[in-house]
């Protein structure tokens, strides 16, 4: 699935409308159709329509959640993109595209089906939102760094800086909720990306690695690399945030991890497929 030739303008220019697409149908959804059958489309866990597991990712219960949920998609979106180009695997980012955005909403809101409509039956209201499929996106990005760092340095730093990120991410989250650092959850972050260290090191007989690259292109990589972890992290506030209620409504927090965990799974079977 790795590009055969280099993307001609035409080629981005296909690509951009497609990721530009998916805003303008959810734009259109929430302001063109009426609120009725809005609601119709949104899954209500005590009383779930079957179509509603897929439905409910594309309506939206007001205009912030709205452009909270855009502004997400394409902060990830176009990140994700940009290192697939950087790689050539375009025909990866379209083939994974397609797959989160009809595979994330239906595992995501299944999962809320199992959570909210069989384990906590006592929460009413609908779900709906594409946060989900936002969080997969961000899991898409993850992939996709890591990738990017393995066709360049090898698959030993990957491995290394891929755990590290998600370790931190998690310290991230941990922050949000505890409101501090806890020394017992930092120690063990510290700990994993250690051993990750330790390990590769070992395999290469204490070998440290090294760089075949220019000063200048070196600041460009890691600066790069920069804004990446900076997007992931913005990523990881904006659908993990302190406050959960808001505004009349419940940021739904378990969609938004299925999502993540369900979008690194998708781009990894294609990716799979396209090796």
């Amino acid at each position: 699935m790795s590009d055969k030739a280099p993307p001609t303008r035409y080629d981005i220019g296909s690509d951009i409308a497609f990721i530009l697409v998916i805003p303008a149908l959810l734009t259109s959804i929430h302001f063109l159709t009426p609120s009725t059958l809005q609601q119709q489309l949104a899954l209500r866990p005590s009383n779930p329509q079957w179509y509603s597991v897929f439905t409910a990712a594309y309506v939206h219960a007001g205009v912030d959640h709205l452009q909270g949920n855009v502004v997400g998609y394409l902060l990830a979106v176009s990140y994700a993109y940009w290192l697939c180009l950087h790689t050539d695997r375009r025909q990866w980012f379209r083939w994974t595209t397609l797959g989160m955005l009809v595979v994330t909403p239906i595992v995501v809101n299944s999962v809320d089906l199992l959570v909210f409509g069989s384990v906590l039956p006592e929460v009413e209201g609908y779900s709906r939102g594409f946060s989900g499929v936002v969080g997969g996106f961000g899991g898409f990005l993850i992939v996709a760094f890591v990738g990017a760092i393995w066709d360049t340095y090898g698959p030993e730093l990957a491995q290394v800086v891929g755990i590290a990120l998600v370790l931190l991410l998690l310290q991230l989250i941990d922050v949000v909720y505890a409101g501090t650092v806890r020394p017992l959850v930092a120690g063990l972050v510290t700990f994993g990306i250690a051993i990750q260290v330790v390990g590769v090191l070992y395999e290469r007989g204490w070998e440290l690695p090294t760089v075949e690259a220019s000063s200048r292109t070196l600041v460009l990589q890691v600066t790069s690399a920069a804004l990446v972890v900076g997007v992931l992290t913005l990523l990881v506030l904006q659908m993990f945030p302190a406050a959960l209620v808001g505004g009349g409504t419940f940021v739904n927090i378990v969609a938004h991890g299925t999502g993540l965990l369900t979008g690194s799974g998708i781009c990894t079977v294609f990716l799979g497929i396209a090796k």
